[in-house]
């Protein structure tokens, strides 16, 4: 585990991408690793919207993981090798998740924007601790391609929510209520002044790493 620990401080780097980058869209499919039901208990939901993902005693190191649920990239992330270690790393008790849910896409991408905004809304009205990350990853395994309009309508994100065992009522208030807007505003207002120019930001201890090389496969004993 140590080794895993050096692993990712050997690849920090300080590269960040403006914005959110459009490769080929991968097929749908789970995030990897370790079932969201299984990470359920480990979860803790914070004012800021910050997420909180560690056994109990487990204070760090701090591995933050920006995103945002309409970025292909993202997706991209979620699917990869990389999310899996980072969750196979949560179980074993030797690293904490911060995961800051935001949207990167601005003005100048108005439809993209809005999918990106409803999803973080939802998000938001995930009330209880154990059904989150796996609503989280239900977003992620049916997000449109950023440029439909309308992606991520409300229908579709109740819908979710029930899938996972969340009560339509009190999850529909929530979603079309102006004040979770407002918060999910003030949710990428705050990612952005902590310098996040691009989703996904990967940060280890403060630092930005390359996520795109394994983190297992270094060769480092």
């Amino acid at each position: 585990m140590k080794r895993l620990l050096r692993l990712l401080v050997a690849f920090t780097c300080v590269v960040v991408v403006a914005g959110c980058g459009t490769p080929e869209k991968p097929a749908a499919a789970p995030p990897a690793g370790v079932p969201a039901v299984v990470l359920g208990d480990l979860v803790t939901l914070e004012q800021d919207g910050t997420v909180r993902i560690a056994q109990v005693d487990v204070a760090g190191p701090t591995l933050e993981i920006y995103e945002d649920y309409q970025c292909p990239v993202c997706l991209k992330f979620e699917q990869g090798d990389n999310n899996a270690l980072v969750r196979e790393m949560v179980v074993k008790g030797a690293i904490a998740i911060m995961i800051h849910p935001m949207t990167i896409f601005q003005d100048d991408k108005p439809i993209t924007r809005e999918n990106s905004r409803r999803a973080l809304i939802a998000s938001l009205c995930v009330r209880d601790p154990s059904t989150w990350l796996r609503y989280h990853d239900e977003l992620y395994a049916h997000q449109p391609d950023e440029f439909q309009k309308g992606g991520f309508p409300n229908e579709q994100l109740v819908q979710l929510a029930g899938k996972v065992g969340i009560p339509a009522g009190e999850f529909t208030a929530c979603l079309e209520s102006p004040e979770t807007a407002e918060r999910a505003d003030a949710v990428t207002d705050l990612a952005l002044s902590r310098g996040v120019e691009g989703t996904p930001t990967i940060r280890y201890q403060g630092q930005d790493l390359d996520w795109t090389t394994s983190w297992r496969d270094t060769g480092q004993g």
